[in-house]
């Protein structure tokens, strides 16, 4: 309800059925890596290029990067998705011009969220202590 309400009250009217997929239809394939640039977009270069330098272990734990500007979605690692910005802002509750990184599981669920830029490695670690990834690792 708030966020349909600030929506509307910011002029900027989210709708689901516009604009592609969401991120819902990522679920049980994909591992979801969100950057949300700040207005100098420092830090999240500093982000993204922390976590394609480690391609290799996106790519083992099926993750998806994703940077989420102020207009548009661009796909840094993965296939390119037709994405709606607003709404995965308004989903994620992320304000335009703070950088922040978010971790959306498998499941659907935010696992991480920082408004820090952190090594790959950190994000790795936590991911490979889930029980999907160490069930993936068993098999």
């Amino acid at each position: 309800m708030l966020k349909s309400m600030s929506a509307a009250i910011s002029g900027i009217e989210i709708d689901p059925q516009q604009g592609g997929m969401s991120l819902a239809d990522f679920g049980w394939r994909y591992r979801v890596v969100i950057i949300f640039p700040d207005d100098s977009h420092i830090d999240a270069a500093r982000q993204a290029n922390q976590l394609l330098a480690q391609a290799e272990g996106l790519r083992e734990r099926d993750i998806i990067v994703l940077e989420v500007g102020r207009n548009d979605v661009k796909a840094l690692f993965g296939p390119e998705y037709d994405l709606n910005c607003y709404a995965i802002r308004s989903d994620l509750d992320v304000t335009d011009g703070f950088f922040a990184m978010i971790l959306v599981g498998k499941d659907g669920a935010v696992k991480f969220r920082t408004d820090e830029v952190i090594p790959a490695t950190v994000l790795f670690e936590l991911i490979d202590q889930m029980p999907m990834a160490q069930t993936k690792r068993s098999n």
